[in-house]
């Protein structure tokens, strides 16, 4: 069965939205019997606006038939605009597998009906005031706009943000309009300053383009006002004898202070960045912060979070926008404090950082004139036990030999293997994730039920109880960690792989402020 040869007139057709454009095309039987072809219009979308006429078609053998395809596409903003692509198709009824296809373009005419919408219409200050915008979409095609506002005295500046606006079909968007005067008055009644504001076609149209009489709804333009007051009112001149009187102390304060009051730097309508957040152990009461100074805000807030429940218990807003570290005292020994930052840009708040979190160091003990039954001490004798270098005053002991080294954990503080004490080998590197005082009373499960959720989530994660058996485990102190329950991930034969497991995806999605610090459980540091 040999395929039909289709001829279209005119392979590149013009209609405007609601309107209609018709197309002659021509169906060639090449074949030896009457063919019944079925026609229709294909595309990459579905054109149901589309027709063929008639939609089915007989031809002769070795005879062209001629058939006319019509479009009608709707107007409004649920119509298509620009190119539109299409083919017509003319599919055998005697052998389905025998059809042909030819293509041409569809130019509709796009239609603009762009609204704006200025809120307030008009605005009073002595020195500026603040206006909101709104762009809507009503055509057939998404518009890109550059808004510009004039006023026929040039008496007012504008600060727009932002300045280029996409508008899609059907939608709205904002910006905001700062008026400000260019002469402010000292004294005298209110002035009405008018101006306009419109939205240009962005790239702009074309030298020559015929301007649309009336409202262009390719072009939308609203006007608006502002009202300047003069400085100076009767109630600015008592305020200001008020202030008079203040101001002097508030020189004192400012010069006794020690420095000059710091201004805000943002702008107000950018919201700020996110701060990166760094935490470090000052020993065992105070922790520092530190972060990245941010541009365009005007102070940071700090929020204390509760490591376990990730809850805030604290926030401290008003952070100098010129201070980037922070020291946090009066805190608890060897205990684990998170904090969270965000920065400030007028109304605005920035994303919070990353919890950044640290663990104070553990206080040094305090000497005891009565040292605890079955402790010895390093500087002199106990009553009933052995001294370091020798007997004890009263001689010799029953309890045990003499000389027995008082460095080092006791014997209470665990077994060196087991299932929360795993043995290490020299050489062998693992990477803390966290770590929970013991003292807390809920470290324990705490721990383990951090390893459950890593291991459900594809991480090899153990969990073992520090007693000082580690050499190679250390706190701040570069001690042997005691009393603690740590989550790490390893061992592996070196500290960068063990760092790289720690801060794997799989680890982030669980614990993303995962400390991440290899050690070397088996060898002191040096």
């Amino acid at each position: 069965m040999t395929d039909p040869v289709l001829g279209l007139e005119t392979a590149q057709l013009t209609v405007e939205p609601g309107g209609q454009v018709r197309a002659e095309f021509t169906v060639l039987n090449p074949g030896t019997i009457v063919e019944s072809y079925t026609l229709d219009v294909v595309g990459e979308q579905p054109i149901p606006w589309a027709e063929v006429l008639p939609p089915v078609l007989s031809v002769y053998p070795q005879q062209q038939e001629t058939a006319t395809v019509v479009f009608n596409p709707p107007a409004g903003p649920t119509g298509p605009g620009g190119t539109v692509p299409f083919g017509i198709r003319a599919k055998s009824q005697v052998d389905p597998s025998s059809s042909a296809v030819v293509e041409g373009q569809l130019e509709i005419g796009q239609v603009f009906g762009l609204q704006a919408k200025l809120t307030p219409v008009t605005s009073s200050g002595r020195w500026r005031g603040l206006h909101t915008i709104q762009f809507s979409n009503w055509g057939n095609a998404p518009a890109r706009l550059r808004i510009v506002a004039s006023d026929p005295d040039q008496a007012l500046g504008f600060l727009i943000r932002p300045e280029v606006v996409d508008v899609p079909l059907g939608a709205t968007v904002t910006a905001r309009i700062k008026a400000r005067t260019r002469k402010p008055v000292l004294r005298g009644s209110n002035s009405r300053l008018p101006f306009k504001v419109v939205g240009e076609p962005d790239p702009p149209r074309p030298v020559g383009t015929p301007e649309v009489p009336g409202a262009d709804p390719g072009r939308p333009a609203v006007d608006g006002a502002f009202t300047q007051k003069p400085i100076l009112s009767r109630g600015v001149v008592m305020a200001a004898t008020v202030a008079g009187a203040a101001l002097i102390g508030v020189l004192v304060f400012a010069l006794t202070r020690g420095g000059p009051a710091v201004t805000p730097t943002g702008d107000g309508v950018t919201v700020p960045a996110k701060p990166v957040l760094t935490a470090t152990t000052a020993g065992p009461a105070a922790i520092t912060l530190e972060w990245e100074l941010l541009r365009n805000v005007d102070s940071y807030t700090l929020q204390y979070i509760d490591p376990l429940s990730g809850r805030t218990n604290k926030t401290e807003p008003g952070l100098d926008v010129q201070q980037n570290a922070k020291n946090v005292d009066k805190l608890a020994s060897a205990t684990k404090y998170c904090f969270k930052l965000r920065a400030i840009n007028g109304k605005l708040a920035g994303p919070e950082s990353e919890p950044a979190c640290a663990t104070t160091a553990k206080a040094a003990p305090t000497p005891s004139g009565s040292p605890t039954p079955g402790a010895s001490t390093s500087g002199g004798p106990t009553s009933g036990g052995p001294t370091q270098g020798g007997p004890t005053s009263g001689g010799a002991t029953s309890g045990g030999p003499t000389g027995a080294p008082t460095s080092g954990p006791p014997s209470s503080a665990g077994p060196t293997t087991g299932p929360d004490s795993p043995a290490f080998a020299a050489g062998q590197w693992i990477a803390l994730v966290d770590s929970y005082p013991a003292g807390s009373g809920v470290a324990e499960q705490t721990a383990r039920d951090l390893a459950a959720q890593l291991k459900a989530g594809g991480v090899a994660a153990q969990v073992l109880n520090a007693a000082g058996q580690y050499p190679g485990l250390t706190n701040a102190a570069r001690q042997p960690l005691r009393d603690a329950w740590v989550v790490y991930v390893g061992p592996v034969g070196a500290a960068d792989q063990a760092a790289t497991l720690c801060r794997s995806e799989a680890v982030r999605k669980v614990r993303s402020g995962a400390a991440c610090i290899a050690f070397q459980p088996a060898e002191a540091p040096n």
